[in-house]
């Protein structure tokens, strides 16, 4: 199974044990959706509209000790709202992004970070549709989209209730950032992670603590 570091961050850092339900937009291979059913009791839903992304997530959540909690289905958030009923405690999504940058020639690769299949606006509309009114949406994306996302999620009453920004080291400047959205405005509380030490490959003690429990050797 392809393990992303994007991935790996939001499935440690959204908040899920509380959740009886969770959705997954744009699941890949899964992994953010098995990171939360481990760490939850929650019923997880998980979309893409990726055929193969689909087919690794269904084989992996089928493997996993949490099938009977996981259902995947082969659609996108707009057709998705449109089909369904239900409304979430969780949602989390690793959506595109680097609309302006090169295509890549791989399809897969194309869809995953560009927002031509799918615009923030596009998502968020999904997931303001979706969230319970007391539960919480949980993206991460480059530090260059803050901006735009926070901007378009308040057209939504959604804002951020904490931020989290990943640096790569110590030396080199922002390269992610984690957000929580809620319909309520709350006090926003921020903070930061360091994944390496100046030394490549050595984790800080703070990356290790964050994401050992879902890794046999860091």
């Amino acid at each position: 199974m392809r393990v992303g570091t994007d991935g790996v961050l939001l499935g440690a850092w959204a908040e899920a044990e509380k959740a009886t339900t969770i959705l997954d937009i744009g699941t890949g291979t899964g992994v953010i959706a098995l990171m939360l059913a481990q760490r939850s009791n929650a019923q997880i839903d998980a979309i893409d509209i990726e055929e193969g992304a689909i087919k690794d997530a269904g084989f992996n959540f089928n493997q996993s000790p949490w099938a009977e909690r996981m259902t995947v289905v082969h659609c996108s958030i707009q057709e998705y709202v449109g089909q369904t009923a239900k409304l979430y405690d969780c949602i989390v999504s690793n959506p595109p992004f680097f609309s302006n940058s090169l295509k890549s020639k791989q399809m897969e690769k194309s869809l995953a970070r560009h927002t031509d299949t799918l615009s923030f606006e596009e998502l968020i509309d999904g997931v303001a549709k979706l969230l319970k009114h007391t539960g919480r949406f949980c993206v991460i994306l480059p530090i260059e989209a803050k901006i735009e996302m926070i901007t378009i999620a308040s057209k939504f009453k959604l804002y951020p209730s904490r931020i989290t920004q990943v640096k790569p080291n110590p030396l080199k400047p922002v390269k992610r950032v984690l957000i929580k959205f809620q319909f309520e405005s709350l006090n926003l509380k921020e903070d930061e992670l360091i994944i390496e030490t100046e030394t490549r490959h050595t984790y800080t003690s703070g990356f290790i603590q964050f994401v050992k429990a879902f890794y046999l050797n860091l």
